[in-house]
């Protein structure tokens, strides 16, 4: 009798082990905004997802220090869209685990960015991404069966997430500025192209309007990868007082935009952006005009531009220390919607 207690108390201990070896562990830095339960979770634009390149989201500059369980914007309010190869992935379980599926992306460039599916169990009852969540881990388990060992995979994906910065513990595939998609709210394999989003460009970066003359740039809509162009609507902003602008189209996608100045209108460099829509999608482009009361008289007179794109104000404050070493001076700086946040104008003589 004693050895049969015995032997039930070993079985006993046994099992227990077993279901502490085995039992879910969930993650704990900055867990409530990796799963959407923190306070600011509202700011999060789920009804608008933007597309990006990893070359683009790689280049954004993190916070320093990372808040503990707040988010850092425009990032980490920001849900992206990002087409890449899912080169490999695991099950991140164990004593050092968080139970998430750990993704790598790679773009056509080689650079790599890593996305992150929780395991539903680990995510509040009360997340905005909870449904999302799962489902996104349930087409990744319809692909592929996930371990604790990385597996290649190499195939076509479509990865919608949210913006986070993560802190740096040498995570295999982890960006520059340790960026992540994270939480990953959905996931297609093999996806096939974009239908009716497009592409915005504008002939010129610049636009100069001297002594009540006009000036006018081309702007050109086209459709992304092998999709059907969307029948797309332009408009200008930030116009100045004293200048009048017009938008004329010329043929589907394409179209001109035409500044006046009036006379006495005032001086300066100020940011333009061009707009379009079309399908439910908005892309803008930002032109840096520059407005003389009077026409050049001199080589002087003649400016050279630049314009710089980042996602950080202190970014633009580098940049401008920088180039001003090189005689650029500083003339706009405008805050937008989307990737980058930020476009600063700058601008110095043309010299023989």
């Amino acid at each position: 009798m004693r050895s049969v207690l015995r032997l039930t108390s070993s079985v006993l201990v046994l099992v227990a082990f077993v279901l502490q070896a085995t039992a879910q562990r969930c993650g704990k830095e900055r867990w409530s905004v990796k799963t959407g339960t923190d306070a600011a979770v509202s700011s999060v634009g789920l009804a608008s997802p933007q597309p990006a390149q990893i070359s683009d989201l790689i280049s954004l500059a993190p916070p320093n220090p990372l808040p503990t369980d707040s988010r850092f914007a425009p990032t980490e309010n920001t849900v992206f869209v990002v087409d890449a190869t899912l080169t490999d992935f695991k099950f991140e379980r164990g004593s050092t685990g968080d139970s998430d599926y750990h993704l790598v992306l790679q773009d056509d460039l080689g650079n790599t960015m890593v996305a992150e599916i929780p395991s539903p169990s680990c995510v509040g009852s009360g997340s905005a991404f909870a449904s999302q969540i799962a489902s996104a881990r349930a087409k990744f388990d319809s692909q592929f069966q996930a371990t604790s060992s990385f597996q290649t995979a190499n195939v076509p994906v479509r990865v919608t997430g949210v913006g986070f910065f993560d802190f740096f513990h040498n995570q295999h595939g982890a960006a520059p500025n340790v960026i992540e998609l994270h939480p990953v709210l959905d996931i297609i394999f093999n996806p096939g192209p974009v239908e009716g989003d497009f592409s915005l460009a504008v002939s010129a970066p610049t636009m100069h309007l001297h002594g009540g003359g006009p000036s006018s740039v081309k702007i050109t809509a086209a459709p992304v990868g092998s999709g059907k162009l969307p029948k797309v609507g332009f408009d200008v902003s930030g116009v100045p007082p004293g200048i009048s602008a017009r938008v004329t189209p010329t043929s589907d996608g394409q179209a001109n935009l035409a500044l006046n100045a009036a006379p006495g209108a005032l001086s300066g460099t100020f940011p333009v952006t061009v707009t379009g829509s079309g399908n439910g999608k908005t892309h803008s482009q930002t032109i840096a005009l520059n407005v003389s009361s009077t026409p050049p008289t001199s080589e002087e007179e003649q400016w050279e531009y630049k314009l710089i794109a980042t996602n950080s104000e202190k970014n633009v404050m580098d940049e401008a220390t920088k180039l001003g070493a090189d005689g650029w001076e500083l003339v706009s700086v405008v805050h937008v919607n989307g990737v980058p946040a930020w476009k600063a104008f700058f601008k110095k003589p043309v010299k023989d």
